[in-house]
């Protein structure tokens, strides 16, 4: 019982990092720090920018995790909502500018055969996802 409760946990966890990695890969290929560099004028600092947004990441993923409670007080949710639309923005910003891309490289890489296998692939991973967590989790 413990071995398997143990390795249920190391799973959790690391599919839950491979989520938040994924997460900062999109971003990062939608190009959303190379954008706001840019309009802060702030190239220079774009390490800086990456590494508080995966600080920021981690930092949910971890309260989101054990649960720990956030006394914020009205004007402090409203601030992160704020800042949460703000980062929302953004992001459908950049992938606004990036789905002109996929045509292109559906055509170039010859996918177009397979996109059904690979939505039905999807489907059923996103089905299988969900049924577990319904039955599995508390």
């Amino acid at each position: 019982m413990l071995t398997s409760n143990f390795l249920f946990c190391t799973f959790c966890l690391v599919a839950g990092g491979g989520t938040s990695a994924g997460f900062v890969a999109f971003i990062t290929l939608l190009g959303v720090f190379e954008k706001l560099s840019e309009k802060y004028k702030a190239l220079n600092k774009r390490t800086t920018l990456e590494i508080l947004i995966i600080l920021g990441v981690t930092w949910g993923n971890s309260v989101n995790l054990f649960g720990i409670p956030i006394p914020l007080g009205y004007w402090g949710y409203a601030f992160f909502n704020l800042i949460g639309g703000i980062f929302t923005g953004c992001l459908a910003g950049a992938l606004a500018e990036t789905l002109a891309i996929f045509p292109i490289l559906s055509r170039r890489f010859s996918i177009r055969d397979w996109l059904p296998y690979i939505l039905v692939a999807v489907a059923f991973g996103k089905a299988i996802g969900s049924l577990a967590q319904f039955f599995y989790l508390p």
